[in-house]
């Protein structure tokens, strides 16, 4: 979409948006803005002197940032780590200063592999586990042993986030805060745990239990906790989870927009604040469907198939092409809802789009097989000593990691891994009903530490010992 001829600021930006990346995704925001219907309200009438002044400031460098460039097809693995699992595992009837130690002893179990990216589960968007102005604290509506743990956290001046920033750092290893894009984990409560969501009910979407980003008050009050988390904490960007859960905007095919315009918005937002922190970019990586526009009931994919939880993308209104297309995105991880194998997402879709771009692929791969998810014996965990059945389950991880390769994957993301909260011999064993065991558990950590590099992974598939 073109600004009009006979806009000042259409020639303005035309002439100077070759010189900046920067300009011309503004250049970009504001054509956009100028020519459609705002899906937030009332149409959109950009003010034209503002615009000239916030693109002139723009193009007084001709490099935006300071840093070297990032390849994003490199970060190997990315680890995103549950917004609650080790404060769920934490014992509030222990003193803060274990709690802490406890925290930081699961978080070691993680960081010893050397993901590419940790990608810390922060929020729903809100509530959120670390103390905001924009956001609820996660502890305040929150009820059970997870919210006492986190609170005394909040008592002795640390939080989940912080903590979890000063051990990345420790280990040099990338932190950024995801963000579950319009969670439902709390069903019918799901707005009873946000003061905003409290306030504002009439704002829903029908028929979920999420609010609406395609209302102005919804949109702002996300874009206020993004620009929030990014210039508060020491963080190297941000993951939006569009897979958690499956209302992501009212009316998809209309208001896929919306969602297009908080990416875009964000990516201006980052880049922003980035250059005056110390000159990086900020990542934004996306967490999206398994499939560009394949319906779930056609895809069925194989063991994982979730009946109205594997949508595409295009049926949760997500314009992924747009967003690698103008470069708004440093990585996007096709994602099932509940991946159990053999089941992946249509990784070659994703990789012919970013073709050529410094955008990676990396597909999300879940620890559970079809065939342990159905077990439904008690004994069914993989200890040490089950050695026949963990090697079943090690080949399997193996292949299936191996096939993500095949289509193309840059790199491998995670999801609902807890191997840590085994191997750092957490109080509370919430998560053991996964049936992991101390022997899948030590399997996902080697995995983790290889899982970056195929010629690696097809060692370890050849490989008689597990662990």
């Amino acid at each position: 979409m073109d600004l009009p001829d006979a806009c000042p600021s259409a020639r303005f930006l035309r002439w100077t948006a070759p010189t900046c990346t920067a300009a011309l995704l503004l250049f970009q925001t504001i054509a956009f803005a100028f020519a459609s219907e705002n899906t937030l309200g009332a149409p959109t009438t950009p003010s034209i002197p503002a615009i000239t002044a916030i693109v002139q400031a723009s193009v007084k460098n001709k490099e935006l940032f300071s840093q070297p460039k990032i390849d994003n097809r490199k970060f190997g693995a990315i680890f995103n780590n549950d917004v609650n699992n080790i404060l769920a595992a934490l014992d509030p009837a222990r003193s803060a200063s274990d709690n802490i130690a406890d925290y930081r002893r699961a978080l070691a179990e993680i960081l010893v592999t050397k993901p590419g990216i940790l990608a810390q589960n922060v929020g729903n968007p809100d509530p959120v586990i670390y103390p905001s102005a924009e956001a609820t604290l996660w502890s305040k509506y929150v009820e059970g042993s997870q919210s006492q743990s986190m609170q005394r956290l909040i008592n002795n001046g640390t939080d989940p986030l912080t903590i979890t920033i000063e051990e990345c750092r420790k280990q040099g290893v990338r932190v950024v805060a995801s963000y579950r894009m319009n969670a439902e984990d709390f069903y019918e409560k799901g707005l009873e745990i946000q003061d905003f969501g409290r306030a504002h009910k009439h704002l829903v979407i029908q028929g979920a239990w999420c609010l609406d980003p395609a209302h102005a008050e919804v949109f702002a009050h996300r874009m206020a906790i993004f620009r929030e988390v990014a210039e508060k904490y020491d963080i190297d960007g941000i993951e939006f989870d569009f897979r958690r859960w499956n209302h992501m905007v009212s009316n998809p095919e209309k208001n896929h927009t919306v969602l297009t315009r908080m990416v875009r918005e964000t990516r201006v937002m980052l880049d922003e604040v980035g250059k005056k922190k110390d000159g990086k970019r900020l990542i934004l990586g996306v967490r999206v469907g398994p499939s560009l526009a394949t319906p779930e009931t056609v895809a069925k994919y194989p063991g994982a198939f979730s009946p109205g939880k594997d949508s595409s993308c295009q049926e949760l209104g997500l314009d992924v092409k747009t967003w690698i297309a103008e470069d708004l995105v440093d990585y996007v991880s096709p994602t099932l809802f509940w991946p159990r194998w053999p089941g992946h997402p249509y990784t070659q879709e994703f990789v012919a789009l970013a073709k050529g771009k410094n955008i990676g692929i990396y597909p999300t791969l879940f620890p559970m097989p079809l065939w342990l998810d159905q077990d439904k014996s008690k004994d069914k965990a993989l200890e040490p000593e089950d050695t026949e059945r963990l090697k079943k389950y090690k080949d399997g991880l193996c292949e299936i990691a191996l096939k993500m390769y095949e289509d193309g994957a840059d790199g491998i993301s995670t999801y609902n891994w807890y191997f840590h909260l085994h191997l750092a011999k957490m109080p509370k064993q919430w998560q053991a009903y996964y049936g992991y065991g101390m022997g899948g558990s030590a399997v996902q950590k080697h995995m983790l530490s290889i899982l970056g590099s195929p010629e690696e992974i097809k060692e370890y598939r050849e490989k008689a010992w597990l662990f």
